[in-house]
């Protein structure tokens, strides 16, 4: 089916594992919750546009849709098995490397 409203645009599926799910979950709660004081998360300056935050909080409500961990009592278990499983596929400190 072709996209009327956008002719030069492609959608996207994306697809993630149990584990990236829950983390990206994390970091995208964290940098969203308007009350944690303590979470540090992008600045207006990482941004070039208010599209990329809403997509952000986009991906968000899809996750909290779809899962069951986050809202576990064991939730912050299961975020440090799941980091700990992910973490030798990024050896670098930021997303820059």
């Amino acid at each position: 089916m072709t996209n009327t409203s956008h002719p030069h645009h492609d959608g996207a599926e994306i697809h993630l594992s149990p584990d990236e799910a829950v983390v990206l979950f994390e970091l995208l709660s964290r940098w969203c919750d308007s009350k944690a004081i303590h979470a540090h998360s992008p600045d207006s300056k990482c941004f070039e546009s208010t599209a990329e935050c809403a997509v952000l909080h986009n991906v968000l409500a899809s996750l909290e849709k779809q899962l069951v961990a986050p809202f576990k009592e064991d939730h912050h278990q299961i975020v440090e098995e799941a980091r700990r499983r992910l973490a030798d596929l990024w050896d670098h400190p930021t997303l820059k490397g």
